[in-house]
């Protein structure tokens, strides 16, 4: 499934990290990898940070917590989420003559974490060559030669459809095939098996933050299972919950339809006969305006637009 180019989310914009996020395609290079790449989805938010008042760093976000020479050990309002300036800079030596095992360019910032690989790769490079990065604990990366042993044997995908966008997954004996491009589901004794493609669970993380959960069976205890599986989840509140002014209808007792057919009477603010959006709560409408078989499955637009809704 190819990923969006445009950018509706953002987690580094969030102004605690005082960055610049550009939310178009661009053709500058990441100082890190040195490529240039712009799909937020598979390779995290591009960034830009001033510094020194005249200098600038810019880098993917995936590259940088993939990085295997880079420390973080700042505040999340240091550097770039903790990331100190001066760590990301002294780091170019340990890896700028570094080739990446893939496009054989310079700055292949990640180390294969197995013992005695001494394989390099860029992360976008890794992306596109069935590489992984657990976003959790130490942030291993794996190169394809070497990844964990549970993908050694592929799920089998042949007419199963991905439990996010219901669209076809890609079978195994695909020639672009690659075991880190499907996610499972919890896969424990309450949660139905389901399959997912890597970039639609990366989307609903960007949009869920801290509500992810398993798409299945509705656990938050599948954000570990997920990190371990190259998705990054942010901390931070869901995208329909950040949108400006999301909550200052909760207030408010009356029916938001355009075309209230209860507005000229008795029963316009009559609470009992309204119903608010089944995901936010909010936006509340007159069960009957909603025009709807069963008003409470009524959905506001904010998150109707969502793409996380078709989990529901």
């Amino acid at each position: 499934m190819e990923s969006q180019t445009a950018l509706n989310f953002s987690y580094c914009s969030d102004p605690k990290f005082n960055l610049n996020v550009l939310k178009k395609n661009t053709e500058e290079k990441c100082d890190i990898c040195l490529l240039v790449e712009f799909k937020p989805v598979r390779y995290g938010e591009f960034i830009v940070k001033k510094y020194k008042s005249t200098e600038t760093l810019r880098c993917h976000y995936f590259c940088l917590l993939s990085a295997t020479c880079i420390p973080q050990r700042g505040q999340p309002s240091a550097g770039i989420t903790g990331f100190l300036i001066r760590d990301i800079i002294d780091s170019f030596r340990e890896f700028r003559d570094k080739r990446c095992v893939y496009c054989c360019h310079p700055s292949a910032a990640i180390k294969c974490c197995h013992e005695g690989c001494d394989r390099w790769f860029h992360y976008i490079c890794g992306y596109k060559n069935a590489c992984l990065t657990q976003f959790c604990g130490a942030h291993n990366s794996f190169c394809d030669q070497h990844l964990p042993e549970e993908y050694a044997n592929p799920p089998e995908t042949k007419h199963v459809a991905c439990e996010i966008c219901f669209e076809p997954l890609p079978w195994a004996t695909d020639a672009k095939y690659s075991p880190v491009a499907i996610v499972k589901t919890c896969r424990d004794d309450e949660c139905p098996p389901g399959l997912m493609h890597r970039e639609c669970v990366q989307q609903f993380a960007f949009s869920a933050g801290y509500h992810f959960k398993c798409p299945c069976c509705f656990s938050k205890k599948y954000i570990k299972n997920a990190q371990q599986h190259g998705i990054f989840v942010p901390s931070r509140d869901a995208s329909w919950e950040r949108e400006p002014g999301a909550f200052k209808d909760l207030h408010k007792r009356s029916c938001t339809a355009a075309d209230c057919s209860l507005a000229s009477t008795k029963a316009a603010n009559d609470v009992s006969k309204m119903v608010g959006c089944s995901v936010c709560g909010g936006q509340l409408m007159h069960k009957v305006c909603t025009q709807l078989e069963d008003p409470f499955t009524y959905l506001c637009k904010a998150c109707k637009d969502e793409s996380f809704i078709k989990l529901l």
